[in-house]
């Protein structure tokens, strides 16, 4: 199902109904946002608790420290000009 919606004046979003219906959304449901390369992501909070507590909590936190600690390095012009060349 794909919808438009308009972002309001106030930065809010209307959920078509259809979706609402669809997705067992109703007034007060707590909703999660998640932004990752410019994509925005909206799930129920419930369906990402569950999704996230069965995740290995350690594992991700030492990913993402890695991946912090590294993002300088992975993260260069001179590296990407030439990568470009292959891909």
């Amino acid at each position: 199902m794909i919808e438009t919606v308009k972002v309001s004046s106030r930065g809010q979003i209307v959920i078509p109904e259809l979706m609402r219906e669809e997705l067992d959304i109703d007034e007060g449901t707590k909703l999660i946002l998640v932004e990752k390369n410019g994509t925005i992501t909206i799930e129920t909070e419930t369906k990402f608790l569950k999704k996230i507590s069965s995740l290995d909590l350690e594992k991700v936190g030492m990913l993402a420290l890695a991946e912090k600690s590294l993002k300088k390095i992975w993260d260069n012009e001179k590296d990407d000009v030439t990568w470009s060349k292959y891909l």
